[in-house]
């Protein structure tokens, strides 16, 4: 089950370099149409929902890896036992969370959904097509979280250096 909830980060987060990589197309593109005094109607709006898929969509593979930021000030001075512990908290705080995002944040979706919201702009989408990442990229953080929980618990943690895991 670990390696499943891993592979699935690592998709998501191989799709979120590639939103990056098409953000940075669409918005190149949208500035030299405006130097001809052409501009698009849709490039703006699909790289800001691009923007958000991926920058939440990439979380889950940095718990992963451990390379989100994290400050070490008391930590690094812990026994391994409490570092441990201290982990463990962390990632059920991580667990915790993603829950209520996942809980509140379908609802936002599926009202913008069932009301038809769109974002009111000229390309006019619907609004759920960006609300819809929140839950979906927390849930699998959500996820992320509880199987390095599992991890933590089995097998500890090296204090020395950020755990990077690549299987």
């Amino acid at each position: 089950m670990l390696r499943i909830i891993d592979s699935a980060s690592r998709f998501a987060g191989l799709i979120a370099g590639w939103g990056y990589f098409l953000i940075a197309l669409m918005l190149g593109y949208e500035v030299f149409m405006r130097y001809l005094g052409d501009p698009t109607i849709w490039a703006e709006e699909l790289s800001r929902m691009f923007l958000i898929w991926a920058t939440f969509g990439g979380a889950a593979l940095l718990l992963h890896r451990r390379q989100h930021i994290v400050i070490t000030l008391l930590t690094d001075n812990l026994s391994p036992g409490a570092r441990r512990a201290q982990e463990l908290f962390v990632l059920a705080f991580i667990v915790a969370l993603s829950g209520v995002v996942v809980y509140f944040g379908s609802g936002i979706a599926y009202d913008s959904f069932a009301r038809g919201r769109t974002t009111g702009s000229m390309l006019d989408v619907p609004a759920w097509w960006s609300q819809v990442s929140i839950p979906a990229c927390f849930a699998l953080l959500g996820l992320q979280a509880l199987a390095e929980a599992v991890r933590v618990a089995l097998n500890g943690i090296d204090t020395a250096a950020p755990q990077r895991i690549d299987h």
